[in-house]
This record gives structure tokens, sequence and C-alpha cells, in this order.
């Protein structure tokens, strides 16, 4: 597609990948080196525990991790169709498995795997002592890469170079302009706007957005579009607000069950087959893989995605009222703008921050690199948990 070009903001710890066509932020996603999401690592686990009234096993699968692996997973050549058996009779406590990671660790649950893999992958993973990991799944870079933008503009000659002798094929494809941001404050913006609750909409409208562990909400507010003489007004607003919804939805990597409240909804079935429409529409468009299932009885709108990669909130930190940052997001953050200090810095933070700072060794060692010295961490147990500043340490 003309004019399709893929952004990649790197710093320590972090790559931030932007999706634009033309001038509109079609995708966005953060690759953290220290948090690989594991989807579609090939591991050699080892059972540690039966959960016959969950249907599925625990697995130890390296590195602390845990992960699930439901009945249906279990039997690796159970013909397609046939019944899964009981939990008990496929493994046992200190069985080694192999499996793939079909879902990341998200909401407090772990990863769900499947042993359901072709032979030459059972056999790569009984060469490796278990529980560890045999190859890693391809993460946010390599999944964007696999529909090929028709341009990339890098601001890491690095990684620009890894990607040119991984992916040769797009090699003539890719600008690196070091020292000079991936990103431009207007997107840098519209990105951080990714975390708020509200989203506006035209004539003073906005969606609202609160992620609970039961399910996505996105309640419409069309603003001056209503009133029983302007029906046909509101009706653009809400097919408006869906598509919004949907492309919010993608961006933020929701998934799951999500219910949209729509403003002014008619009661007739007839008069929601139009807002129906749009909705498959608009969520075919930005998720292919999600399913609108239809107006419930209350008159909310319900779409189901599945579950695979945890919504950005959740990488970035805890889901609220918004998004309270985690520790590591604000460290990377300070690592980001240590790097445009122009004299040698150093990080004064809180000791929530400073741990989380310590904790990325690969990090804090490329950023030594660039700095030409290493960065000099100051612990103030008076700032609050989210609070730093980076400054001249000269």
């Amino acid at each position: 597609m003309a004019d399709d070009r893929l952004l990649i903001a790197s710093s320590p710890g972090e790559h931030r990948l932007a999706r634009l066509r033309g001038r509109s932020l079609v995708a966005y996603a953060v690759e953290r080196p220290s948090q690989p999401e594991r989807v579609g690592a090939l591991v050699h686990a080892r059972v540690t525990a039966l959960a016959p009234a969950l249907a599925g096993a625990f697995l130890a699968i390296g590195g602390g991790e845990s992960a699930f692996l439901p009945a249906a997973e279990a039997e690796p050549d159970r013909p397609d169709g046939a019944a899964a058996k009981p939990i008990g009779a496929l493994v046992h406590v200190g069985q080694a498995i192999a499996v793939r990671i079909t879902r990341a660790a998200m909401g407090g649950k772990g990863a769900r795997a499947t042993a359901r893999i072709p032979a030459e992958d059972r056999a790569a993973a009984a060469r490796v002592q278990p529980p560890a990991l045999v190859s890693p799944g391809p993460g946010p870079i390599a999944r964007a890469l696999a529909d090929p933008p028709s341009g990339m503009l890098l601001d890491d000659p690095d990684l620009a170079r890894r990607l040119r002798e991984g992916f040769p094929a797009l090699a003539g494809r890719i600008t690196v302009r070091p020292g000079t941001p991936a990103f431009d404050d207007a997107l840098e913006e519209e990105i951080e706007g990714l975390l708020d609750p509200d989203v506006r909409l035209p004539r003073g409208g906005r969606l609202r957005i609160a992620i609970t562990p039961a399910a996505k909400t996105i309640d419409v507010d069309t603003g001056g579009a209503g009133g029983g003489s302007a029906r046909a007004e509101r009706d653009a607003a809400n097919r408006a607000a869906l598509s919004e919804a949907a492309r919010q939805v993608a961006l933020r990597s929701l998934s799951g069950n999500i219910v949209i409240d729509l403003a002014g909804l008619p009661g007739g079935k007839g008069a929601r087959a139009g807002l129906l429409a749009a909705a498959e529409a608009g969520f075919a468009s930005w998720t292919p893989d999600a399913r609108v299932l239809g107006f419930s009885r209350l008159g909310l709108l319900e779409v189901v995605r599945p579950r695979v990669f945890p919504p950005l909130a959740e990488v970035m930190g805890a889901p609220a009222d918004g998004v309270v940052l985690s520790p590591l997001s604000h460290a990377l953050a300070a690592f980001r703008a240590a790097l445009r200090n122009p004299r040698a810095p150093r990080l004064v933070a809180s000791p929530a921050v400073i741990a989380a700072a310590r904790a990325e060794a690969d990090a804090l060692a490329a950023l030594a690199a660039k700095l030409g010295r290493p960065l000099a961490l100051a612990e103030d147990a008076a700032l609050p948990d989210a609070a730093w500043r980076v400054e001249d340490g000269a």
C-alpha cells in the first residue's frame, strides 16, 4: 500500500513501533526485550500440577514463568473433532512436554500453551533440558514486517543493520536517521493519548474506555448530536463512534469481551440493523479477528476478540482510571530522557523506579555505551513512586 510507513523509535530497553498510513496512526506496539510476550515460542516445559477442575495442567516454562495447558491441547496427535481425554490421562506431574505458547500472560494469569505441534518441533525440544525456551516467538517487529510496509524510518543504526540482515528483501525500504527521533511531537502526543480513558469525537462527543477483569467497556457520548428531531444526526454520530471504537480496540490491543454502549440507541430491531452493519464493517477493517455478536437485551453492542497479546495499558502499567504507569515504564522513559541530555546525566528517582532501572542491566549497558559513561542512579526516598528526573551528572 502506498505511503504505508513503519516508524521504530528505539531507546535502551525498548522499541516503540508506530504504523502510519498517510498521516493516520493505524497500529502501535511496544517491544521490551526484558519482557518478551513469548507468543509462538517453542518451549520444553515440565508439568508442575494437574488441575482437573479447570480441565488442564500447569507448566513450568523456564525463567520462573508458568503456563496453562488445556486438556484439549495436551494430546499432540488427537484427531480434530475428537473428544479430549481427562487431563490426568494425558500428562502427569514431573513430565517433560514440548509446547508452543499460544497466549501471552495477562490479567494476572499465566501464558497458555498447546502440545499440538509438529513432530519436528517435539524432536527439537527434546534436545533441551526442561524447563527451557527452545526458540523464541516473533516479537512485535517481526510481526509488523510480516505485512511489509512501503517504507521504514528508524533512529537506531544497530537495529537498522540487524533488520537489513534479517529481512534482506526489505533492506531498500529502511531509512535510518541517527540522533533524530523517529516520532515527532504530534505522534508522541497521539501515542500518549492511547493511555487516556477518554477519546474525543467530532462535535464534542467522546468515547470512555474502561478495562476490567471481565470486559473492556466503551461508553459513547455523542455530545451535541442528539434529540428526537436530530435522529439522523445522532445515528451518524453513533456510526462515527463505532468506527473510532474499532480503531481504538486495535491501537490499544484490547481483546476478550468488549461491550459498547451507544448513545440514544433506538429500541426497534430494524433501527439497529444499520448500526450493527456499521460495527461489523468497522471491526472487519481494524481487527478482522473480532466478532460482532449483536445487541444484548440491554441494548449493549457485544464484540469478542481472541485474547492473544496483553493490552497496551497492561504493558505500560496497570489499567485504572486511565493507566498507572509501572516503575519500569518510568525507568525506560528516564533512559530516553537521559539520551537527550547533552551532558553526562544522572537519574534521581523514587526507590521503585531506581530498582526497575537497576534490573535493566542490558539497557543500562547500552545506555552507557551511547553516553560514553554509566548513568548514575540516585535514589530519593522522599519522592513519590512515579517521580524521577534526569540531572546534569557532571
